[in-house]
């Protein structure tokens, strides 16, 4: 049996928690320090959080969005 830290689901958790905290963030920076929301900033910061490049997360991000109903963000 694999370790929990490598199955699935775990591994679907921790790439939410990174998109959750790649939103939170945008919009955090956003409103508080009045810094525009692009997608270029959401690439770096998504590239950040997920340890990928920025091409692969916003592939990520768009995975959960469709996953939550939002519109694809390509």
């Amino acid at each position: 049996m694999a370790p929990r830290s490598s199955t699935p689901a775990s591994n679907r958790a921790r790439r939410d928690d990174a998109v959750t905290a790649t939103a939170l963030t945008v919009v955090w920076r956003a409103l508080i320090e009045g810094v525009p929301v692009t997608r270029e900033a959401l690439e770096r910061e998504a590239s950040v959080n997920l340890d990928a490049s920025p091409t692969d997360a916003m592939e990520q991000l768009d995975i959960v969005a469709q996953r939550l109903g939002v519109s694809s963000l390509g």
